[in-house]
C-alpha cells in the first residue's frame, strides 16, 4: 500500500452561488500506454493491488490532456466500470474509482462516453447501497427488509467515510444531470427518493452536492410527487435547513421549484417556514429567491395571515421605501406585494405608513419602467380596495352598534370608532347604558393628499394597462377619502372636458372597438360608483355618457358574442343610476335598453338575476301618480307574459 494520498476533494470557493467539487492532485504524472497497462494488470489482482492500480490511474487524471486518452481507452473504462459494479468491493476502491469518474464528469464533452459505460446508473447504485448501510447502522435490530425504508420511523447513521463517498457520487450525478436526457433517466430510476434519503446526512459539505442535484431534479413533477407522498420527511428536512446560512440559498431554490406542486406547497405551509423565509427576504444574497418562494406561498389566505404574523409587512415596506425609482423591481417581490396587499391586516399596516405611500407615488411619478408603475398601481389599488371595503364594514358596525364587523379587517377597531354612553333614564342602571359609536375614519387621512395626483394620473395616461389601474383606484375613492371641503362633483366639473373625453375615448369611439373589455368595465363601474351622490348624477346625465353605455349593453345582450361579465357590470351601474331622476330617465328612455335587459333574462344566473332586479326597478319608477304602469312598464309586463 502506498503511503501517499494521490487525490483529495474540496469545495470550490470561486462562486459561492454554485458550490462544486473539484479534484486536487498531490503528485503529477503523465499518462502513457505503459503506465496504463501496468495499472490495468493491478486491477485484476488482489484487493490491495486493485486499490493501488486505481490510485495510479487516479494520479494520471491530474493531466488534463491525458483525460481524453484515458476515457477513450475502452479496456480501462470497462475494467473500472466492472469493478465499480462489483458487490463487496472495498470502500477505498469504490471511493477512488468514483473520484476518477468525477474528474471525467466535470467536462461536458465526456458525458456521452460516461453514459455509454452506464456511469450514472452505477453511481446511483453505489449511493443506494451506502444508504442501505447507513439505514442498517441506524436500526436497533439486525434484520432488514426493503419495505422498511418507506416507514416513517426510519433512521440513518452515516460514517465520515460514507459521507465523503456520497459527496463524490452526488457530484458525479450533478455534473451528468447537466444533460436533460440523462437527468430524465435518473428521475425514472427513483432519483428523487434517493435524494430525499441523502438529505439525512449531517454535514453541510455532504448536503451541498445533494442540494445542487435537487435544484435540477426538483423541476420534475415526479420529484414533487415523491417529496409530498409517503413519510414526507424531505420537505420537513428542507425547511429545517433554511436556518443553515451556508446552504440556505440552495434550499430556498429547491423549495421554490417544489412549491409549484400544491401538495408540496401545503406541506411547506404546515411547517415553520414563515419566519426563516421572511428573515431571508432581508438578506441581499437570498432576497430574490426568498421573495419568489413567499410569492408562491402567499397565494393562500392562510399563509398570508401567517406571514403577517411573523412581520412580513415591515420587510416589504423596507424594500419599497429604500427602492430607487429607476431600478427594475424583481418579479418575486412584485408578485408578493400584490398578493400580500390583498390581505386586510397587511393592507392596514402599509396604508398607515404615510412615508411608504408617498414613496410609492414618487416611484410611479419618476420611474421609466412600465413594469414598476403597473405593479405599484396594483398595490395602491389593493390598498384603496381595503379602505373602501373597510368603510362599508364600518358603516355596518355603526348600524348594529357593535365592532364585530371590523374583526379580521383591522387589528384594533377602536382606532376607527369613538364610543360614548347614552344618557341614563331614571329606571336604568349604570350597567345598562348603551354604547354609541361614531366613525373617526376621516381622521386618518389615507388618501386626501393624493386625490389630485390620482385623478391627473388617470387623465394623462395613454397606456391602457396602466389606465385600468388608475381608474380602478379612482373607483375605490369615496367621499370620506376626499380632503375637507372637496367633493367628487367638484372634481368632475373642474375637469369636465378631460374626464368626458377620457370616458368617450374608451366607450364611444372607433378606438373603443379595439380596446379590451377590462378597461371598458372599469369606466362603467366608476360611473356607477359616482352615482352615489345626486350632484354627481347630474354631471353624468349632462355628459351623455349613458348613451355610450347603452351601445355596450346592446352588444352584450347578443346571445352568441355578448360578454356576460360586461353585461353584469352595466346592469349593476344601471341599478345605481336609477336612484336619481336625471340618470334614471336616460336609462329607461334609452333606445333598445329595455329590450337588451329583457334579453339578459336568458343568459347566466348572475346576469339573469341582476336583469330581473333592474326590470323591477324600472316598473316601480315608471308609474303615474295613480300607480298605473307607463309605456316601459307595460312593455316589460307584456314580455313577461309572453315568456310564461
Amino acid at each position: 500500500m502506498p503511503s501517499y494520498d494521490p487525490i483529495r476533494t474540496q469545495r470550490l470557493p470561486a462562486d459561492p452561488a454554485d458550490d462544486v467539487i473539484v479534484v486536487e492532485y498531490n503528485d503529477k504524472e503523465s499518462a502513457s500506454s505503459e503506465q496504463i497497462d501496468k495499472s490495468l494488470e493491478l486491477l485484476y489482482g488482489s484487493a490491495d493491488e486493485k486499490l493501488l492500480g486505481v490510485e495510479k490511474i487516479l494520479a494520471l487524471c491530474q493531466d488534463l490532456d491525458a483525460l481524453e486518452y484515458l476515457i477513450q481507452n475502452h479496456q480501462l473504462m470497462s475494467a473500472l466500470t466492472r469493478l465499480f459494479s462489483e458487490d463487496g468491493l472495498q470502500t477505498e476502491v469504490v471511493f477512488a474509482i468514483s473520484k476518477i469518474f468525477l474528474a471525467f464528469s466535470m467536462f461536458k464533452e465526456y458525458h456521452e462516453m460516461l453514459s455509454n459505460y452506464r456511469v450514472g446508473a452505477l453511481t446511483l447504485r453505489v449511493v443506494d447501497l451506502e444508504l442501505k448501510r447507513a439505514f442498517h447502522r441506524g436500526r436497533t435490530s439486525v434484520e432488514f427488509t426493503s419495505s422498511e425504508l418507506a416507514s416513517p420511523t426510519y433512521s440513518f447513521t452515516f460514517t465520515n467515510r460514507q459521507e465523503h463517498l456520497l459527496i463524490v457520487c452526488c457530484s458525479i450525478l450533478c455534473y451528468i444531470a447537466d444533460d436533460y436526457s440523462a437527468l430524465k433517466k435518473m428521475i425514472k430510476k427513483s432519483l428523487a427518493k434517493t435524494l430525499s434519503y441523502c438529505l439525512e446526512m449531517k454535514t453541510t459539505q455532504a448536503l451541498t452536492p445533494v442540494l445542487r442535484l435537487l435544484m435540477k431534479a426538483s423541476i420534475f413533477e415526479e420529484t414533487a410527487v415523491e417529496f409530498s407522498s409517503g413519510e414526507r420527511r424531505a420537505i420537513q428536512k428542507l425547511v429545517s435547513l433554511l436556518h443553515v446560512s451556508s446552504i440556505s440559498d440552495k434550499v430556498v431554490r429547491v423549495l421554490f421549484n417544489l412549491s409549484f406542486h400544491n401538495e408540496c406547497a401545503h406541506l411547506m405551509s404546515s411547517e415553520s417556514i414563515h419566519f426563516p423565509i421572511t428573515s431571508m427576504m432581508r438578506n441581499k444574497s437570498t432576497h430574490a429567491p426568498a421573495c419568489k418562494l413567499v410569492y408562491h406561498l402567499s397565494s393562500s389566505e392562510v399563509n398570508r395571515k401567517k406571514f403577517v404574523t411573523v412581520g412580513i409587512s415591515s420587510a416589504l415596506m423596507e424594500h419599497l421605501i429604500e427602492m430607487p425609482p429607476h431600478e427594475q423591481m424583481e418579479e418575486g417581490l412584485a408578485g408578493l406585494l400584490v398578493n400580500m396587499t390583498l390581505y386586510p391586516l397587511c393592507a392596514e399596516i402599509m396604508l398607515h405608513n404615510s412615508e411608504l405611500v408617498v414613496n410609492i407615488f414618487r416611484i410611479i411619478q419618476q420611474s421609466d419602467s412600465h413594469y414598476n408603475k403597473q405593479v405599484l398601481l396594483k398595490v395602491i389599488r389593493n390598498l384603496s380596495q381595503w379602505s373602501k371595503e373597510f368603510q362599508y364594514r364600518l358603516h355596518q358596525a355603526l348600524t348594529v352598534g357593535d365592532a364585530n364587523p371590523l374583526k379580521g379587517w383591522v387589528k384594533r377597531p377602536a382606532n376607527y370608532l369613538s364610543s360614548t354612553k347614552s344618557n341614563l333614564q331614571d329606571d336604568e342602571s349604570e350597567e345598562k347604558k348603551l354604547i354609541q359609536y361614531s366613525s373617526i375614519y376621516w381622521e386618518h387621512h389615507f388618501w386626501d393628499s393624493h386625490i389630485e395626483f390620482l385623478l391627473q394620473g388617470a387623465l394623462n395616461c395613454e397606456n391602457d394597462e396602466l389606465l385600468v389601474e388608475w381608474i380602478g383606484i379612482l373607483t375605490n375613492i369615496t367621499k370620506d377619502d376626499m380632503p375637507a371641503g372637496l367633493h367628487w362633483h367638484d372634481l368632475l366639473y373642474d375637469n369636465n372636458r378631460k374626464i368626458v373625453r377620457l370616458c368617450r375615448r374608451i366607450l364611444d369611439s372607433d378606438e373603443a372597438k379595439k380596446r379590451h373589455d377590462d378597461i371598458k368595465m372599469e369606466v362603467i363601474i366608476w360611473l356607477g360608483e359616482l352615482c352615489a351622490s345626486k350632484e354627481c348624477s347630474h354631471w353624468i346625465a349632462s355628459s351623455n355618457l349613458i348613451d355610450a353605455m347603452h351601445d355596450e349593453l346592446i352588444q352584450c345582450a347578443a346571445p352568441v358574442d355578448g360578454s356576460q361579465e360586461m353585461g353584469l357590470q352595466l346592469l349593476l351601474s344601471y341599478k345605481k343610476m336609477m336612484m336619481y331622476d336625471e340618470t334614471r330617465f336616460q336609462v329607461i328612455g334609452g333606445c333598445g335598453v329595455i329590450e337588451a335587459i329583457l334579453s339578459c333574462l336568458t343568459r347566466g344566473h348572475a346576469l339573469k338575476t341582476t336583469a330581473e332586479e333592474c326590470l323591477v326597478l324600472i316598473e316601480d319608477f315608471d308609474r303615474d301618480q295613480n300607480g298605473a304602469l307607463g309605456r316601459s312598464g307595460m312593455i316589460i309586463q307584456h314580455k313577461r307574459y309572453e315568456a310564461i
